[in-house]
């Protein structure tokens, strides 16, 4: 079987471009609520990774950097974390490309671009903003910075527990998403149709993540 060719044009179809927008936009409605909530989980990331799925890395990369120059006008501590969001839709979208956001590859998947999303954001938090943003997991990076443990320490422990957890969930929401988008509509993204046949079943890939979902919470209330 022949090896399917990828390009920058062929990810930026019609299509794609119509779906960044919405990407975007839910985006920002994820991220407000957790902000408002202060939530220990940022889920600004969701339509991120649902168009770079969709569409490819090149795709989600945009959608990441669109995403955190709308909303860091209204918190510009947002503007510093575009790298983030950025490398979030690259990932994503080259591990779509590879097929591997299923079956025993979806762990691995996972600790790919949680590891990534780590390296990337760490050094902002820690450099910029002396380890407290201002967000859900402030409050808890600062707990343990006044227990003693380092500003690395501190912000390392926590941002492994959340950004996994928000990573799984982020990922769980946009397959929900993916499942009830017509077929037809899905074999217009270039990677849509590695997703058609997954409309059909009852999404196994779900159902490990949520596993995933247990286990952290389970750990996390065990330290706490």
């Amino acid at each position: 079987m022949q090896e399917k060719k990828y390009s920058i044009q062929k990810d930026f179809s019609m299509m794609a471009l119509m779906f960044i927008p919405i990407g975007v936009a839910i985006n920002f409605v994820g991220g407000q609520l957790a902000s408002l909530l202060k939530l220990p989980v940022y889920l600004d990331t969701i339509g991120t990774m649902l168009t770079a799925i969709l569409s490819g890395p090149w795709v989600g990369a945009v959608t990441g950097l669109l995403t955190n120059i709308v909303t860091g006008i209204a918190n510009p501590v947002n503007f510093w974390f575009i790298p983030v969001n950025v490398i979030v839709g690259l990932v994503v979208g080259f591990l779509s490309r590879a097929d591997w956001w299923r079956g025993w590859k979806l762990i691995l998947s996972f600790i790919i671009m949680d590891l990534v999303s780590l390296l990337v954001a760490t050094p902002i938090v820690v450099y910029v903003y002396g380890g407290v943003t201002g967000g859900g997991t402030s409050l808890l990076t600062a707990v343990l910075m006044a227990t003693g443990q380092s500003i690395w320490a501190s912000v390392m422990s926590v941002e492994i527990v959340w950004t996994t957890l928000d990573r799984v969930l982020s990922y769980l929401i946009a397959m929900l998403i993916i499942k009830v988008i017509p077929a037809k509509t899905l074999v217009k993204f270039s990677l849509g149709e590695l997703y058609i046949g997954k409309k059909k079943t009852e999404l196994p890939e779900l159902e490990e993540a949520e596993e995933i979902v247990e286990e952290i919470v389970t750990t996390d209330d065990k330290t706490e």
